[in-house]
């Protein structure tokens, strides 16, 4: 497999190895993670073989039963994500074609009242642009942008939830911690400041009403008599945890401090409140499912705080580490067995990673494949082994 444009982003394994030989278990070798995202690229083609023209959400366990959508909810960023992901892997022509192809499926969504095109268009659009220089990706992820900052609401200062995508009747009442570091990254990246104005008064917002003082976040917020009141317990649910996390690492990228001690006890409230390597989807649910998505995205924050802090080295260590025990669970099939194999012993395919917690109906949980959760494990692989870099993401 070739890396395309590699980047020294890797752990100096010579440096580290006294840190190194303390840890719990071996951390994944270069050319196990390059395995690792080797057998996630195979999984593509059996994903996009099973839903031809429409976008994958998820499917169940590892039934590879996937409910799909002709849109792409605020998903299909993540499919279009997946492909850049793949061409910036492979150097592949063909890939970077199917990327760009499924991206501009994406334009429909332009226009949707929700805040999750932030997500849509800056993983699904943006690194066509940032990566390839792709024309196509550039204006769609400019068109995106105007759109959502016409979204811009100044009596509460942010960009709310909208209503479409879920967002309901009163989804111009609230905000959600899910796409700060996709609106930072996707505003912050256009030639008009202010653009970036939008973004960091949002950000303001969102931390002014989320934020508690030990570093955990409050995933949602509605507005009610003049300010914004949270509505859930602060740092419980392990996914708004790491969107926060992530968030806060792309605000601390662009604009410094405060922020960059936000997203240090953001990550360090993440270590003790979850000192294991698979964390449960709400710690208030002790006996309830786990949710590894929330740990990929974790990650990633992780990976983008190292760079910005001097003892980046640990932070490095433990995205390294909370990577090693997701592709080494059960909740990724396959590895470490040959990636030639299209299917694991128990005729199960390999490269399917389960491990993402999602409400499948109003009465039923489960642990899912999903097209974000597979993305944000690719990223994370890729940000390791050097091909891209944690502000990326």
């Amino acid at each position: 497999m070739h890396i395309v444009d590699k980047k020294s982003y890797r752990i100096d394994e010579q440096m580290l190895n006294p840190l190194l030989s303390t840890l719990p278990s071996p951390l994944l070798t270069h050319g196990e993670m390059m395995s690792a995202i080797d057998l996630m690229i195979h999984r593509m083609d059996a994903i996009d073989s099973s839903c031809t023209d429409a976008f994958p959400l998820y499917s169940p366990g590892t039934t590879d039963r996937w409910v799909t959508s002709s849109g792409g909810s605020w998903v299909g960023g993540f499919w279009s994500g997946c492909w850049w992901l793949r061409s910036r892997i492979t150097g592949s022509a063909s890939d970077q074609c199917k990327a760009s192809d499924i991206c501009q499926r994406l334009s429909q969504k332009v226009s949707s009242d929700s805040i999750n095109r932030s997500l849509i268009f800056w993983y699904g659009a943006a690194p066509g642009d940032l990566w390839f220089g792709d024309v196509n990706a550039r204006e769609l992820a400019e068109k995106s942008v105007t759109a959502i900052a016409a979204s811009y609401d100044p009596e509460t200062n942010c960009i709310p939830l909208g209503t479409d995508m879920g967002g309901g009747k009163e989804g111009n009442q609230f905000i959600t911690i899910d796409t700060l570091a996709s609106l930072i990254q996707l505003l912050n990246r256009s030639k008009h400041v202010v653009y970036h104005q939008i973004s960091r008064c949002h950000a303001d917002t969102i931390i002014a009403a989320c934020r508690a003082d030990n570093g955990a976040f409050h995933a949602t917020a509605h507005f009610e008599q003049g300010a914004f009141r949270p509505i859930d317990q602060a740092g419980i649910w392990s996914r708004g945890q790491a969107w926060a996390m992530l968030g806060l690492s792309q605000a601390a990228a662009q604009w410094g401090e405060p922020y960059l001690a936000y997203a240090r006890s953001a990550c360090e409230y993440w270590k003790y409140s979850r000192p294991g390597s698979l964390p449960l989807n709400r710690l208030d649910d002790p006996s309830g499912l786990s949710d590894l998505s929330s740990a990929a995205i974790a990650s990633l924050a992780f990976l983008s705080l190292a760079d910005l802090v001097p003892d980046g080295t640990q932070w490095r260590i433990y995205a390294h580490q909370q990577v090693t025990a997701i592709v080494r669970s059960q909740y990724f099939t396959g590895f470490p067995e040959n990636s030639d194999d299209k299917k694991s012993r128990d005729g199960t395919a390999s490269g399917i990673f389960w491990g993402c917690h999602y409400k499948t109906s109003h009465d039923k949980d489960e642990l899912v494949e999903s097209v974000w959760g597979s993305f944000f494990l690719m990223a994370a692989l890729c940000v390791l082994i050097g091909a891209i870099k944690p502000g990326d993401f």
